[in-house]
């Protein structure tokens, strides 16, 4: 995969806009990494407000859980929760959680 942390945002940012055929103002995911998988919300709002959960992606779980590579420390570990938020124009935001 990529070494990149940014490399993985706009992987995930482009396949974001590629699956969903509609028109759409934000999407949030959400990604829980475990050991050996990782367990996906994904959520995109509408434009009159409404939201769709019912999202089919590629390598969007590939993506998020090699990502935890890419933006693991020793100090931290690999991170618990992600949460990327991506706006229709581009601009997106990630917060990770890390295990205690």
């Amino acid at each position: 995969m990529f070494q990149d942390p940014q490399e993985y945002y706009q992987a995930i940012g482009q396949e974001l806009a590629e699956v969903i055929d509609e028109p759409w103002t934000s999407v949030e995911v959400t990604a829980v990494r475990y050991d050996d998988s990782i367990d996906l919300e994904v959520v995109y709002f509408r434009p009159d407000g409404s939201e769709e959960s019912r999202v089919r992606t590629k390598m969007l779980p590939d993506y998020f859980y090699h990502l935890a590579k890419a933006v693991s420390s020793e100090e931290k570990g690999y991170y618990h929760t992600c949460r990327f938020s991506l706006n229709s124009s581009g601009g997106f935001n990630v917060d990770f959680e890390y295990q205690d």
